[in-house]
């Protein structure tokens, strides 16, 4: 069982369905095929019993024809008995017609069995036909099956009896071993022959012989016709009619015909170019069903399978499944495409970090590389035993390097400290036009030669770390001051609703298009700002980080006589 499941599911599903759909067509064409062959069965029997009546009806009106009174037909072993025979009960094995009427003169009913006829030849040579159907049964099929058997003259048979024309009435058959047939009535032996074969009759058919002359034997001295067929209890299929056709109760004959067939051999007939036709159509219907579910169900689960190693490997510009089928399918391309898209955008989002964790390490170096080489050639100075002036000169150079130093590592762990935080842990509720209010008080001394003007709103609130809010807008007033010239001009606006909701511009020349998007980026100064005495790069960075976390934004612009940075709800 279990080696017949790893079968059957390592089998595509076009397999796998086209053999279910195939087992479900079979049992419905045995269902269909079953009242068929009932139909079939049935039409049969009604063709048999119809042609067993017909030879009923030709019996009784050749025996008009010759002649024969009702009440005046032969006595058996008599030579009009004979004549009876020969021209009227010629039959064929599985047509067996016989006659019943009733003997005035001895005052019994008369049996008058069918004609079984064998070939044969005469002594003189001419062939005949030798009439065996007064014989019992058991001899009947017993001579029968030695001629069937051999297909020739090899059974070595000799009838003894009287031939009448081309007629031949055996009263004893010898076989060459020695054993003797004896017919029921007394024949004159009065000629020999040689029997060759069993006329029309084969060994296989030598069953349905024996048995429809057993039901003559039974029924054929009936009284009471019978207008349906009659079917044997043991299976052979045959159709049997009796046509009574008395005068009078003591006087008349009545035909009994049997017709033994094979009717699985009918059905067969019948049913053989339905079933030929269902059997193409099966074929046509599988192959057309196996192909349809490759074309609709295997082939695009292919392609889905493709697309999906496409994104496992990361190739997204080639990755174009179907979205537009309605079925489960595209119900799986377009779970895959949003799977890809996330995957594609955290990718990018991943090389983008990667980028700009290169930069900053090489920003980093960049920057910490300056101090830490002034610091080695301050402090190998000092190890040279210089002058106490230049001593302290050094010391004091290694003490503003150091801090340099430190105030860039602060910086860079609070860039990554806020990298790394997807939102904001505590918010409070916090009072932004106090706050700039506050701001703009600490930071006097810097704006104190500045031409400084501050509308703000009262009453702006905003829900946020207070700590990094300060921060944030101390960055963009301190940048304010520090790149203002002197007598400048440093507008400070906070807006409670209606654009921008804080602004801060000063006087200044203006930066290069191309470099006001790239301010917010770590490290970057712009080649004015490039000097020791300027900041680190990663201020504005930070900036924009906490205000993206407080869901603002911050872009910078030119204006006519300066620069404008603008802090915007998202």
């Amino acid at each position: 069982m279990k080696r017949l499941k790893a079968f059957w599911s390592k089998r595509s599903i076009a397999t796998r369905l086209t053999a279910l759909f195939a087992v479900f067509l079979v049992l419905g064409g045995l269902v269909c095929l079953l009242p068929m062959c009932k139909l079939a069965e049935r039409y049969h029997a009604e063709i048999q019993f119809t042609q067993t009546r017909d030879a009923n009806d030709y019996t009784a009106a050749k025996l008009s024809e010759l002649g024969y009174a009702r009440e005046q037909l032969p006595s058996p072993g008599t030579e009009a008995y004979w004549q009876l025979r020969s021209a009227l009960l010629y039959d064929t094995w599985n047509e067996l017609t016989a006659l019943t009427y009733y003997d005035p003169a001895n005052g019994e009913t008369i049996y008058c069995p069918p004609r079984i006829l064998l070939d044969a030849t005469t002594a003189d040579g001419p062939a005949i036909d030798v009439d065996i159907g007064l014989f019992p049964i058991e001899d009947i099929i017993a001579i029968c099956r030695n001629l069937t058997e051999s297909g020739t003259d090899l059974a070595e048979l000799t009838a003894y009896g009287m031939q009448i024309g081309k007629n031949f009435f055996p009263t004893r058959i010898v076989h060459a071993d020695g054993r003797v047939f004896q017919s029921t009535i007394p024949v004159p032996e009065q000629a020999t022959c040689v029997p060759t074969a069993a006329v029309g009759i084969e060994y296989n058919d030598l069953e349905a012989l024996a048995f429809g002359l057993r039901v003559l034997r039974q029924y054929g001295p009936m009284n009471t016709p019978s207008e349906q067929p009659i079917f044997p209890p043991h299976g052979i299929d045959y159709a049997a009619d009796y046509q009574d056709i008395r005068l009078t109760a003591e006087t008349g004959y009545q035909v009994a015909t049997i017709r033994t067939y094979s009717l699985s051999t009918c059905i067969w007939q019948s049913v053989r170019i339905p079933l030929f036709l269902f059997i193409a159509l099966f074929a046509l219907s599988l192959w057309l069903l196996h192909r349809q579910i490759r074309r609709t169900v295997t082939q695009p689960l292919w392609e889905t399978t493709r697309q999906a190693r496409l994104v496992s490997t990361l190739q997204f510009d080639e990755f174009s499944p179907d979205t537009d089928r309605g079925d489960e399918i595209g119900q799986l391309n377009r779970a895959l495409a949003d799977m890809a898209g996330d995957l594609h955008a955290r990718w990018d989002s991943e090389r983008d970090l990667e980028d700009r964790r290169q930069q900053f390490v090489a920003a980093a170096s960049h920057d910490l590389k300056t101090p830490l080489a002034l610091i080695g050639g301050y402090a190998e100075a000092i190890a040279q035993d210089i002058s106490p002036e230049e001593n302290a000169r050094y010391l004091a150079a290694i003490e503003q390097e150091t801090g340099r130093m430190n105030s860039l590592v602060r910086e860079m762990l609070d860039y990554t400290r806020l990298d790394r935080t997807g939102e904001l842990e505590h918010r409070t509720a916090t009072d932004l036009s106090a706050l700039i209010h506050s701001l703009v008080d600490e930071y006097a001394p810097l704006l104190e030669h500045r031409r400084l003007t501050v509308d703000i709103a009262s009453g702006v609130h905003i829900r946020g770390d207070e700590t990094l809010l300060r921060r944030a807008f101390g960055c963009l007033l301190e940048n304010a001051a520090k790149y203002s010239p002197e007598g400048g001009r440093v507008a400070v606006v906070l807006r409670r609703s209606g654009g921008a909701l804080f602004t801060v511009e000063n006087d200044c020349d203006p930066i290069p298009e191309s470099e006001l998007p790239r301010l917010f980026e770590m490290f970057y100064r712009g080649d004015k700002a490039r000097s020791r005495a300027g900041g680190h790069g990663l201020g504005l960075a930070i900036t924009q980080k906490i205000l993206a976390l407080h869901g603002l934004t911050c872009h910078a612009e030119n204006t006519k006589t300066g620069v404008r940075f603008c802090v915007t709800r998202r």
